[in-house]
């Protein structure tokens, strides 16, 4: 049975869908789910001069972060509506690496993501995250288009 189910967002339209298709799923199963946003830091480190202006990486930080919360809590609204509790997290690090991570250690039921998110458009099927997360997972995965 399918009780526990992390779903991904990063705010794109590919994610609000999945977040219903969570709510959907959670709500039939009488299960719960956990909104996870990943503050991607790895992309923050490529971008020129942000290790030179500390004042700059601090406020696209937190324009990251808030970002997170944003995303997080309108999947939040989803599942208050449909009665389905609903856990927010907003991470750090490599998307791809800590959604794995976080689904293993949240022992998820199921793990479900957009196909394609907001670097969508440099992938032909699917999107580099999302690509990652399904040959790693360790925690069934789906996609929503």
């Amino acid at each position: 049975m399918i009780k526990k189910i992390t779903v991904a967002t990063d705010g794109s339209d590919a994610s609000d869908l999945a977040a219903q298709a969570a709510v959907e799923v959670a709500s039939r199963s009488g299960g719960s789910i956990a909104a996870v946003y990943v503050v991607d830091v790895t992309r923050l480190a490529r971008l020129p001069g942000y290790a030179s202006f500390p004042g700059i990486k601090d406020q696209l930080l937190a324009l990251m972060q808030k970002e997170g919360r944003e995303a997080t809590a309108r999947i939040e609204e989803l599942a208050v509506k449909a009665g389905v509790p609903c856990q927010k997290i907003v991470a750090e690090g490599n998307p791809s690496e800590e959604l794995l991570k976080i689904a293993v250690e949240s022992k998820a039921d199921l793990l479900i993501m957009g196909s394609v998110g907001r670097s969508g458009l440099n992938r032909f099927l699917l999107g580099s995250v999302a690509e990652k997360v399904v040959r790693n997972s360790k925690v069934p995965v789906l996609l929503v288009r």
